[in-house]
């Protein structure tokens, strides 16, 4: 009988060894990572609206308004003066649609805080 050389069998072990060691399965290890940026509030259809009207000019008409944080749309069908006070309201009138249906109504926007604020405008979200 002749003797097999060793040899070439432990090479060839000690090449698929570490190999082995690889095709290990286990999930990984993961860090959690969390964003520090805080999300926004989402806007009401009243600061939507407000923002449109105070950013048109006064006797503007047909100006499209949508809120994507509650799916309402609607038409600003004109916006005039409110009065003759330095305080720079103005007065609109708006259709707004949503998921309850379609309505209309008459509003004031005034500026307010550095942004414009809705009265007078019942059953927007």
């Amino acid at each position: 009988m002749t003797e097999k050389p060793i040899a070439p069998l432990l090479a060839c072990l000690m090449f698929l060894l570490p190999l082995a060691a690889c095709s290990h399965t286990e999930p990984l290890e993961t860090v959690a990572v969390t964003s520090s940026v805080p999300k926004p509030a989402p806007m009401t259809d009243q600061s939507v609206i407000a923002d449109t009207v105070g950013n048109a000019p006064v006797g503007a008409s047909t100006l499209a308004w949508a809120n994507p944080s509650t799916g309402s749309a609607g038409v600003i069908e004109k916006i005039d003066a409110a009065g003759d006070g330095p305080d720079g309201c103005r007065r609109f009138v708006t259709s707004s649609q949503s998921l309850e249906g379609t309505t209309r109504f008459d509003g004031v926007a005034c500026p307010a805080d550095g942004s414009w604020k809705v009265t007078g405008a019942p059953g927007l979200h």
